[in-house]
């Protein structure tokens, strides 16, 4: 096993950091959506979990859903439900 270069430290250092902040980047936006979820909730807001959902369908997070339609929501008398598929 070689030692490794200065050029490949610092490039390994360099995509640590990149890494990192990207992290902390999801972080703070995942820490402030499930806040303001949780003061909308409280506020009595009809869908406190949608800046939740948002916030994890623009991180790629978002697990996929199947939405289980039927002929009540077909007709337009049920509200949309679904089952977690992933």
């Amino acid at each position: 096993m070689s030692t490794p270069t200065r050029s490949e430290l610092a490039r390994s250092n360099t995509y640590l950091r990149r890494q990192l902040a990207a992290l902390r980047h999801d972080h703070t936006e995942l820490l402030g959506a499930s806040r303001a979820a949780v003061v909308a909730h409280y506020d009595g807001h009809a869908l406190p979990l949608s800046v939740l959902i948002d916030t994890l369908d623009q991180l790629g997070q978002l697990p996929e859903y199947e939405p289980q339609l039927a002929e009540e929501l077909l007709l337009g008398d049920l509200p949309l439900a679904g089952r977690r598929i992933a």
